[in-house]
């Protein structure tokens, strides 16, 4: 138990070190969770109570990393092992119940997994095209944005 309270001081106090070495410019955060780099701010004062703010973000996500990492490798381990079982089991029962239908009732369910399956495709490429359209467009706003807060930045 002690490793715990040791291992979260020192993230604490690797955190501090890497933000007190960091220089004190003027900077947006910009969106949250972003995935970018904050963005300098025309005329903002650097914000000690948004350094702190940072600060404690960035501890909270690291300790619930820590704790949830373990688990989801822990879900993945179980998942590995049973997955092929279950499968196993679930490939032996539908035979024995396919082996049950007459031949005619036995074409009729193919004929059907084989249209669900061509419309599982379709719908499939579909949504493909609809996620890049709709990707396309928010990198697009973005750009624009970007753009904006430069040319703030610059005045």
């Amino acid at each position: 138990m002690r490793s715990v309270p040791l291992r979260t001081v020192s993230l604490a106090v690797v955190f501090l070190l890497t933000f007190a070495a960091t220089p004190p410019d003027k900077l947006s955060p910009g969106k949250p969770n972003a995935g970018k780099a904050p963005v300098p701010l025309a005329n903002a004062p650097a914000s000690p109570e948004i350094k702190q703010l940072d600060a404690q973000l960035k501890d909270m996500r690291a300790e619930y990393h820590n704790q949830l990492d373990p688990l989801q490798a822990q879900v993945k381990t179980l998942k590995d092992k049973y997955d092929p079982q279950i499968k196993s089991l679930e490939d032996q029962r539908k035979t024995l119940v396919e082996a049950t239908k007459s031949p005619d009732m036995q074409k009729l369910d193919a004929d059907e997994d084989s249209e669900l399956l061509a419309l599982a495709d379709k719908e499939k490429d579909e949504v493909q095209k609809l996620h890049d359209r709709y990707k396309d467009e928010r990198q697009h706003v973005k750009d624009r944005y970007d753009q904006r807060r430069k040319e703030l930045a610059a005045k």
